[in-house]
């Protein structure tokens, strides 16, 4: 009986994530690849597009630095366990370039503008979770292995000029935005041109960054608003294998803590 009972369990658990995954869209997916990659790499169609997202405008370009994969990029994708969104679809507007470097995933709800002649550069194995913006009128690069939480959102222009009257200027509204490799901004952080920060960085939720931090070591926290250095030492477990071995010595143990292994080098902690 509680093996028949396992067995039912496990046949409703894949039928509700089944049900619940969004649908590839063919039609999309030929569109988006054959309009803005070079057709050597549009034809390996690395970009999967799910659902019905908005392609509001296609004119810029997209290319793949590296080795090119059928899927290895995808778009308005859900994510089983994620705060995903499906009521409201993703939308990308690219006038520029987009370069990845990469794998990528690119879940609901996001808001993706490239404008004419800016370049945005998005390493590998990176995710962009759901219900995020993204602004690139000048430059916004994301290293591999990055994180982007629900919610936040990053622009390199304060899209509207404002005059000093007391200085006598009116300031560029376009900075630049550097984000390192291994980084993990938390839910609904804002990210302002003239960011930048180092490899290994976490940002705490609702946090403000504004100015260069890249002064700062790898493997810091930065977070408040606005933002400023909190903590060193740290960085996130980004190694599916060592989560799940984290996760059950907490589902099995009350009252202790997990120790990371001295013989084992950091690297394997923080690679997936």
């Amino acid at each position: 009986m509680r093996l028949i009972k396992k067995g039912c369990n496990k046949f409703f658990s894949l039928i509700e994530k089944y049900l619940s995954i969004n649908w590839l869209n063919p039609v999309l997916t030929i569109y988006l690849n054959l309009r803005s990659f070079p057709f050597a790499q549009a034809v390996k169609m690395p970009v999967w597009i799910y659902g019905r997202p908005r392609l509001m405008c296609l004119s810029g370009k997209m290319q793949i630095e590296g080795k090119v994969r059928t899927g290895m990029i995808r778009f308005n994708f859900i994510n089983i366990g994620s705060p995903s969104n499906m009521g409201i679809q993703s939308e990308i507007n690219n006038q520029g370039v987009i370069i990845f470097h990469g794998a990528a995933r690119i879940r609901t709800g996001n808001r993706i503008v490239v404008g004419y002649k800016a370049v945005l550069k998005l390493g590998g194995n990176i995710i962009i979770g759901d219900m995020c913006n993204l602004g690139c009128f000048k430059s916004i690069q994301i290293g591999h292995d990055t994180r982007i939480a629900h919610r936040s959102q990053i622009f390199d222009s304060n899209y509207h000029y404002v005059a000093n009257f007391t200085k006598r200027v009116v300031p560029n509204i376009y900075r630049s935005i550097v984000i390192g490799n291994y980084c993990w901004i938390c839910n609904s952080v804002s990210i302002a041109g003239g960011t930048n920060i180092p490899d290994s960085t976490i940002v705490s939720t609702n946090s403000l960054l504004n100015k260069d931090f890249s002064t700062i070591e790898p493997g810091s926290i930065v977070g408040g608003i606005p933002a400023k250095f909190i903590a060193s030492g740290y960085k996130l477990v980004n190694n599916r294998r060592k989560e799940m071995e984290i996760a059950h010595f907490y589902n099995t143990r009350d009252n202790e803590v997990y120790h990371l292994p001295e013989d084992i080098p950091q690297e394997d902690w923080f690679n997936w």
